[in-house]
């Protein structure tokens, strides 16, 4: 909020707020100088003379290292002009550790709505998060016309603002502009001293402060209050540090000594109300207090128009508490304790908790961080919460269990799985522990499934967790977060059970884990019913049951919706099974935005395996678009930057998609290298195993290795069921038996037809395809479907999109350029002249609109003139 000072000792810079109004054409202003230059009282004066103009402004502290935290105070200020952008909170969740992409978007998006604005992130200092900073400055990037931001600050950000300066699209204001004149420091000297000053001496105070404006307003007030100013004049000079602690040293000795105690006491309170000081100070007369300390420019500052809300000036503060703690050593934890005391009572646990560890009252802390309810999950809070925690000494927090296993399942909420997983299980071997704390502590355990390469640890979790809870149903449970119930805590070990059984490839025992968790009470809980039912959509889709994983697809949006959960991590699941849907029935466009709403959920809080779907989802969809070389690199796991290696049933289709490719792109031997001849694991790699030897016209060995392969088939569901079909119809085929491949491929379209899937057929073969087109004119239906999203799945010819296409001749000289050999080598491979050649490359330059060699070589590949380069695989298997 902006402060708002008393007029009384202002001094008005009407050159500096000329240079300010450049700031109005400008996406971005600094204002960079150290405390006490001016710079707050600068910008509020800068505003008042905007009448016309919309100023929302931001006062940042240290507690908004916290992304939520930071963007909700921002959305909130911003609802002052507009209250429309409120409903951007929720996307708050979806930070990652920033502002979040889905939030900038939107609100960039957001503020062309605004009328001219300036938005000004005051005291920007205190802001430690790196990746807030960063987002900070791609929100100045793309920021309308319209909005103007100026960021007030004791030190330059970490954002690189190189491009705007290039640009002349960014204001700096340093310390050196704010420096006061003679005049304007004659003026404030004057009016806070209230006497009149020797030209000589203010001369003097002046240039001693470097026109410093909170030396020179310590030095007015040092001459009202001082017996000896002119002794205090002769005496005065130094670095502005010392200059500062001179000063205010002065100020605090000369105050009658009433005064001088309130003002001591009051030092530890942030911001100030005058019920929230007359509690801690045992007064009733804080108002009265609060008025007159501004009138004798007490460095006292009002934070709201009503002048309701004071907090004092940085420097003075830390005097003042400089002495408190020298002169009372135990004073200050007192009044930060009747001050947590009062928030309490008024139902303000934050403030409560940030004095109470201030206090170091660790065990109060704790009491109020536990009382803290599930809002801390669903609107992602979880890192103010794990602050408060880890403030306190280990050896207190680790001293209560409650605490322990509550910090343990906010490191997990927030993605730091292992440290869960290694916080909850020292609680649950701990000898201290009740049975129903170790309940919670494996309950969670199961729950960082969706974290986990390794699902058999997540399972044994579930099940100790579903053991215990059987074995003593009168168990006593710590409340935490309301969220350690034991019908919630069913829900969360069941629905995760069925998760990792999923992960773990055992695709028929996940479905039923998952079923019975639906029928739990716990279930009720609006984000585990969101998140279970994306899983069993994901699940479904995963083994062709698309009709069923649109219904639950759709009653997992709907319910997150009407939740306020749109946004919420949780709601990953179910539309990471949206683009699988969309993808499986042909319509490889409808699935992208599904596909990007499911990555930013999973990486706002770093689900891992979910976001090896997302790659695994992207390959498909690169191939689905004829860019076979791009899902190449996508399924080599070698180039992905993350510390969890995909779960079993990832790795899987991974692998059986990068056979895929390279069979498609006419590499069926490397295809079978790939696993090295380690037998099938799942239906899509005992597929793909089987293709790759049809492919090569190895039928013999493919039909041999189908019948052992029945039991892979079979987990997998109607999708396992359509790619045996295809494989036995595929393989008949070359072995001269047409119609028992015709059967076979009716049985496989028999199968599909229900749930629409058209995609499974496509990345088959020709041989297949043409067996469905023999079919089509009988059937119709699916069969034309397919066979429409066959032709439009074909390689474009990219000569042909030229507008001038290369002849044959530039062809084939173009397939030579990639390599090392001169334009005389050249020649001879082509067994021309160097004039002849030279020429042909010079019509290749034109008709691809290049003028170079490595040029044209680039974008052939990018046409697809030239295969790409191919990065050397590596699949862990």
């Amino acid at each position: 909020m902006a402060e708002h000072l008393s007029s009384e000792y202002l001094v008005d810079r009407p050159a500096l707020r000329r240079r300010l109004d450049a700031a109005l054409s400008l996406p971005l202003t600094l204002v960079v100088a150290q405390a006490g230059a001016g710079k707050t009282v600068l910008l509020n004066q800068w505003a008042a003379a905007h009448p016309e103009l919309a100023f929302v402004w931001l006062e940042v502290d240290a507690a908004d290292a916290d992304p939520v935290r930071f963007s909700r105070r921002l959305l909130a200020a911003l609802a002052t002009v507009r209250p429309e952008v409120m409903a951007l909170t929720h996307l708050s969740a979806l930070s990652a550790g920033g502002l979040g992409r889905p939030l900038l978007d939107a609100l960039q998006v957001e503020l062309e709505s605004f009328p001219d604005l300036v938005l000004v992130l005051d005291d920007l200092h205190h802001l430690s998060s790196t990746r807030l900073l960063d987002d900070l400055g791609r929100l100045v990037a793309g920021l309308p016309p319209n909005v103007h931001v100026v960021m007030s600050t004791r030190v330059d950000p970490p954002i690189p603002w190189s491009r705007l300066r290039l640009r002349n699209q960014l204001l700096e204001i340093r310390q050196s502009d704010l420096s006061m004149s003679e005049e304007e420091g004659a003026e404030l000297l004057t009016s806070v001293s209230r006497r009149d000053i020797p030209v000589e001496v203010l001369h003097v105070l002046i240039t001693r402060t470097e026109g410093w404006a909170a030396g020179l307003q310590l030095a007015g007030l040092t001459l009202r209050l001082h017996p000896d100013a002119e002794g205090f004049v002769t005496e005065f000079g130094g670095t502005d540090r010392l200059i500062a602690d001179y000063l205010a040293e002065e100020v605090l000795a000369a105050i009658a000594e009433p005064d001088r105690a309130i003002l001591l006491r009051m030092s530890p309170l942030d911001s100030m109300t005058a019920d929230l000081v007359d509690h801690v100070l045992e007064r009733s007369d804080a108002q009265g207090l609060f008025e007159r300390l501004e009138r004798e420019s007490m460095f006292i500052v009002a934070l709201d128009a009503h002048r309701e809300q004071f907090r004092f000036h940085h420097l003075f503060r830390d005097l003042l508490r400089h002495h408190l703690h020298a002169e009372e050593p135990g004073e200050e934890a007192r009044l930060l304790g009747r001050a947590a005391e009062f928030h309490l009572a008024h139902g303000e646990p934050a403030p409560a908790v940030e004095y109470l560890l201030r206090a170091r009252d660790w065990d109060r802390a704790l009491d109020a961080i536990m009382t803290r309810g599930s809002d801390v999950f669903e609107r992602g809070e979880m890192n103010t919460v794990i602050r408060w925690i880890s403030t306190v000494p280990e050896a207190i927090r680790n001293d209560r269990l409650d605490v322990a296993l509550e910090f343990g399942v906010l490191v997990g909420m927030r993605g730091e799985a292992a440290r869960a997983v290694d916080t909850l299980t020292r609680v649950a071997n701990d000898p201290r522990v009740t049975v129903g704390q170790r309940i919670i502590a494996h309950s969670w355990i199961s729950a960082t499934a969706q974290w986990n390469p390794h699902p058999a640890e997540t399972i044994r979790a579930t099940e100790r967790s579903l053991a215990l809870l059987e074995s003593d149903p009168g168990a006593e449970f710590p409340d935490l977060m309301h969220l350690t119930t034991p019908e919630l805590l069913t829900t969360v070990a069941m629905g995760s059970g069925g998760r990792s059984q999923f992960f773990a490839g055992n695709l028929a025992r996940a479905d039923e884990w998952m079923m019975r968790t639906l029928g739990t009470e716990g279930i009720a809980y609006p984000p585990f019913r969101v998140g279970l039912l994306g899983s069993l959509a994901l699940l479904r889709i995963w083994c062709g049951r698309a009709s069923d994983a649109e219904r639950l697809v759709a009653e997992a949006l709907e319910t997150a919706a009407s939740s306020g959960l749109p946004t919420h991590p949780i709601a990953a699941d179910a539309y990471f099974a949206e683009a699988m849907l969309a993808y499986e029935r042909g319509l490889p466009d409808a699935a992208a935005a599904p596909l990007r709403n499911g990555m930013i959920r999973a990486e706002s809080n770093h689900r891992t395996q979910l976001m090896w779907i997302s790659w695994y989802l992207q390959a498909l969809l690169a191939v689905a678009d004829g860019r076979p070389y791009e899902a190449l690199e996508l399924v080599d796991l070698s180039t992905h930057d993350t510390a969890s290696a995909p779960a079993p049933v990832i790795l899987d289709r991974i692998v059986a998609l990068h056979m895929s490719v390279l069979r498609r792109t006419g590499r069926s031997e490397e295809a079978l290298r790939l696993r090295g001849g380690a037998p099938p694991t799942s239906a899509d790699l005992a597929f793909e195993t089987v293709a790759a030897s049809l492919a090569l016209g190895r039928r013999e060995p493919a039909q041999l290795m189908l019948p052992t392969m029945d039991d892979l088939f079979d987990e997998a569901g109607p999708r396992g069921d359509i790619l045996r079909s295809i494989a036995l119809a595929w393989a008949a085929e070359l072995g001269g038996e047409h119609p028992v491949a015709l059967e076979q491929i009716g049985v496989a379209l028999d199968r599909a037809e229900a749930d629409g899937l058209v995609e499974v057929f496509i990345g088959t073969d020709p041989v297949v395809l043409d067996l469905i087109a023999e079919l089509s004119s009988v059937r119709g239906g699916l069969t034309a479907t397919i066979l429409s999203r066959w032709r439009q799945a074909q390689p474009r010819d990219a000569n042909a999109g030229l507008p001038e296409p290369l002849t044959e001749r530039e062809l084939e000289i173009l397939a030579y350029l990639p390599g090392h050999s001169t334009t005389a080598e050249l020649a001879k491979l082509c067994f021309v002249s160097v004039n002849t050649l030279k020429t042909h490359v010079m019509h290749i330059y034109r008709k691809l609109g290049v003028t170079g060699r490595s040029e044209a070589i680039a974008r052939a590949r990018e046409l697809g003139l030239l295969d790409p380069v191919i990065p050397t695989a590596h699949a862990r298997v």
